[in-house]
């Protein structure tokens, strides 16, 4: 492959799978918000209390396997069925230690609804157990568009349940079986249009084989999952319930976005990265560019939602839960860098370095415990900040410690994004002054939607932005296809 093309190539991948996510994200924020308008604060507590389960059972249903088997280039039949059973066992077992632990659970929140809520709510893992392989396979043949069609159906299906459960008088038991709906959807779609099939091949030394690598991704999952959601335990533990119901619900509002942009990073990167790793040079040229392009998309739109949060929240949302603000504007910061150190980790797994993400993951947990112990006593709200600040340091060690392994430093990557963050610092800067003459939230919102677009286009375009003329005429040309 020329140089040429593999650039087209990987930004083109970045640019459309991230469109793709935007639009999914779209209808599951329509959703979101109707939903929300009809439901409580305390509602969104309750599920929050049990996100930090729903995440490690999801990482240990995985385990690392999609990963190690895209990774793979000489992945075989016996690899692939390997794997699929052993989920479909994983996956059991987890239900069922969930299932018993249930009561446990309830008892810990002083919440007896949970007991049979997480008991629907963990329903979603043997779903997800079997489309692990289908997935994995259209992600590793890069085959976004079928994956996109499959995302959308079932957010469809699964959000018109959700507004009939709600409009219904189901109250909480709507969240708990959207994402069981979801996950059962998404699975016969993956069935449908991928025509993979198991087959009677099991091999405990190919499992073994590909433990070798993903284990180090397996440890470094669960410690970032139990460090990320210990908060929501916290503060469901130390605050009221409705403390937890708005720091859950901003968070969700912006990992919708931060989730978009990780996922088509992570989707998109990693198979391209796969199949040039053998070639270190065009390896790193390829991942310096997609550290550029992530800055340049990134930076200006996080910043841009920290500032239109509260006349977006404020028009969304019924008047109890503008208490979410700050933390959607905390989560919006936090998210530049945890997409920034998706790329990077991308990059350490493809070079075979996925013991480098366990290492970094245990430093971030060490940073995670000292922070969570500083604000203890203080308000959730400078919890949920010390989490920011976590997530920003723990990038710059990142930046360090993958950066010396794959000759890429720390210093070349900080002066190839500073230009988008020192844009986008000065972005922010211009967006507050609508605040001082605006008062009526529905013009504040597009008028600091418009006047951002245009000053950072602007802007990009008079400093003739490589970037920005590469994805404009990426964009041209796919119209033209």
């Amino acid at each position: 492959m020329s140089e040429p093309s593999l650039k087209q190539r990987t930004i083109g991948a970045l640019l459309w799978n991230l469109l793709d996510r935007m639009g999914q994200q779209v209808l599951l924020f329509i959703v979101g918000v109707l939903v929300a308008n009809i439901l409580s604060v305390e509602d969104y507590a309750l599920v929050g209390m049990l996100a930090i389960f729903s995440a490690i059972a999801n990482i240990v249903l995985d385990s690392g396997f999609s990963a190690a088997l895209i990774r793979k280039q000489d992945a075989t039949e016996t690899d692939y069925n390997s794997v699929f059973y052993f989920n479909i066992f994983i996956s059991a077992c987890l239900y069922l230690l969930l299932f018993v632990c249930s009561p446990l659970i309830a008892g810990f929140f002083n919440q007896p609804l949970l007991t049979d809520l997480a008991r629907v709510i963990f329903l979603a893992l043997p779903f997800n157990s079997l489309s692990l392989i289908q997935t994995t396979l259209l992600n590793k043949q890069v085959s976004f568009k079928i994956l996109t069609k499959i995302n959308l159906i079932a957010l469809t299906a699964s959000g018109i349940g959700s507004l009939a459960m709600a409009y219904g008088g189901m109250g909480v038991w709507t969240l708990a079986w959207q994402p069981v709906i979801l996950a059962f959807l998404r699975t016969v779609l993956l069935w449908f249009f991928n025509k993979w099939r198991p087959q009677l091949l099991f091999s405990i030394s190919h499992i073994k084989e590909l433990f070798g690598f993903s284990s180090n991704l397996l440890l470094a999952g669960l410690v970032n999952s139990i460090f990320t959601n210990i908060y929501s335990v916290a503060i469901g533990k130390l605050y009221p319930p409705v403390q937890l119901g708005y720091y859950s619900q901003g968070n969700k509002f912006s990992l919708m976005v931060i989730s978009s942009v990780y996922s088509s990073l992570q989707t998109a990167t990693y198979p391209i990265f796969s199949h040039i790793q053998n070639d270190k040079e065009r390896s790193l040229r390829s991942y310096r560019k997609t550290i550029r392009f992530t800055a340049f998309l990134t930076f200006p739109l996080m910043t841009g939602m920290v500032s239109v949060a509260y006349p977006f929240i404020a028009l969304i949302l019924k008047a109890e839960w503008m208490g979410c603000v700050p933390f959607f504007q905390l989560t919006c910061l936090a998210g530049i860098f945890t997409i920034l150190s998706t790329v990077n980790q991308n990059f350490a797994k493809v070079q075979g370095r996925s013991d480098l993400i366990f290492k970094l993951e245990i430093a971030r947990t060490l940073l995670i415990i000292a922070c969570l112990a500083a604000s203890l006593k203080q308000s959730a709200l400078i919890m949920v900040a010390c989490l920011a600040l976590t997530q920003i340091l723990i990038y710059l060690i990142s930046i360090v410690v993958i950066g010396k392994a794959v000759g890429y430093s720390w210093l070349k990557q900080i002066r190839d994004i500073a230009p988008y963050a020192v844009l986008s610092v000065i972005m922010w800067g211009i967006l507050l002054i609508p605040d001082c003459f605006l008062t009526e939230n529905y013009l504040l919102l597009p008028v600091k939607i418009v006047i951002g677009i245009l000053f950072y286009y602007g802007i990009n375009r008079i400093l003739g932005s490589a970037i920005l003329d590469e994805a404009i005429r990426l964009v041209l040309k796919r119209k033209s296809d």
